[in-house]
């Protein structure tokens, strides 16, 4: 009997959420407005993936969301917000052995806009925007992991790239879909984002 490389995929994909979820909660307690920032983009991102991803396939405006509150919040809250998205759109679109590596992918989004942010400080819509179109085809790639190892034998380098190969297309069709949605929106949700941090900042004696 050969080895479950699906579950034990699937276990890996837990593992390093959970991991991820303790390392970076453990950077310093979230305070209540954080998380009710959390919470509430973390439910629009879902409702925006779960509402178009049925009609609109793979045009989801929500990427460019999870990536931008990464840049503006930081990447700790850019994972949580992004992390959460698939968790929470998934109880409609459907939860499976999927659903830990989407939101390791997702979380991963938010860290990058945050990862930016700190080494870029003065960057632009433009360079979210080209990260955003980036995101379009690492997400592809990294959920081929997935798929690879669950439904595809022999496990060779040869079988992912026809995996990664078949999917090519769908994955096209997601960053085009990051591009226009951060080309069209990205600017306004930066400034947004900003206006309700500088409100949370505030300390009132």
């Amino acid at each position: 009997m050969g080895m479950n490389w699906g579950l034990y995929a699937t276990l890996g994909g837990i593992f390093a959420v959970v991991l991820l979820f303790s390392a970076l909660e453990k950077k310093g307690g979230l305070d209540s407005r954080q998380v009710s920032l959390i919470a509430v983009l973390a439910a629009m991102c879902a409702a925006g993936r779960a509402v178009t991803g049925v009609g609109l396939l793979f045009l989801q405006p929500t990427m460019f969301l999870v990536e931008i509150t990464g840049f503006v919040y930081g990447a700790r809250l850019g994972f949580f917000v992004g992390a959460m998205t698939p968790l929470i759109s998934n109880f409609f679109m459907g939860q499976g052995s999927w659903t830990p590596w989407q939101m390791l992918c997702w979380g991963l989004v938010g860290v990058s806009g945050g990862a930016v942010k700190t080494l870029f400080p003065r960057t632009g819509s433009r360079t979210l925007t080209a990260i955003c179109l980036l995101w379009g085809y690492l997400y592809g790639a990294i959920m081929d992991v997935w798929q690879w190892t669950v439904f595809i034998r022999p496990l060779t380098l040869q079988s992912y790239f026809f995996t990664w190969a078949a999917g090519f297309s769908f994955d096209s069709l997601r960053a085009i879909g990051n591009l226009f949605f951060c080309a069209a929106l990205g600017r306004q949700t930066v400034k947004i984002l900003q206006y309700f941090r500088r409100k949370m900042d505030v300390q009132y004696l």
